[in-house]
């Protein structure tokens, strides 16, 4: 991973950690618009599916029958000029199953629910910030940590997803409770830094896996 930022410094063995300044890593704009673009794709396909399940397609079976009637009509009436223009044309007209029109309504729903559900995710996913003052971390949907709080560090995703599950303890009495650092969904110098700085001040550092490599 990126390298640490400079005031993230490695406490001597035996000394007391050192103050440090404050770190905010908010949450990364590639990450969010990519996520919410794909949100707004699924929705506009849902829409799309509709029409045709609704509107085109259903006029297109109405087109193609009307059209295999009046080739009917030329047959009998042996107007082979007729017939053999009608039948061009019914060639070219698409024809759709009930089944396959049932399948086009039901994305005009599925779709959009689910593109609804991701975009919603990912606001909630990367709403405010990470942020360490000195040895309090603050990460949305906890309450602020201590190093103090800290009793294991699980990196058995950093490597690969980036992702580190801080296991804690806070209040009294104390409750258990795992925050997440995601250094894909917010900026990734800064998580890191924060990790490191963590791991720094708990004493022991314990942690699942090997540091990432940068």
């Amino acid at each position: 991973m990126s390298e640490p930022m400079t005031d993230t410094e490695t406490t001597p063995p035996g000394a007391a950690p050192a103050a440090a300044g404050t770190l905010i890593a908010d949450p990364d704009p590639g990450y969010r618009w990519k996520h919410l673009i794909m949100a707004v794709l699924m929705i506009a396909g849902g829409f799309w599916f509709g029409y045709d399940g609704w509107v085109r397609w259903p006029a297109e079976n109405r087109h193609a029958g009307q059209v295999q009637r009046d080739l009917d009509a030329a047959k009998r009436e042996r107007d082979q000029t007729k017939e053999d223009a009608l039948a061009k044309e019914l060639s070219q007209i698409s024809k759709h199953t009930e089944l396959d029109i049932l399948i086009q309504k039901l994305l005009a729903f599925a779709l959009p629910a689910f593109g609804l559900f991701w975009g919603g995710w990912t606001l909630w996913e990367t709403r405010g910030h990470y942020e360490m003052a000195g040895e309090t971390v603050h990460v949305p949907g906890h309450p602020p940590i201590t190093c103090d709080d800290v009793r294991r560090i699980d990196k058995r995703k950093w490597d690969r997803k980036g992702v580190a599950y801080v296991h804690y303890e806070h209040g009294n009495p104390p409750k258990p409770g795992i925050l997440k650092l995601d250094d894909f969904a917010y900026e990734r110098t800064t998580t890191d830094a924060i990790l490191e700085r963590i791991e720094r001040n708990v004493i022991p550092a314990e942690s699942t896996a090997a540091p990432r490599n940068a």
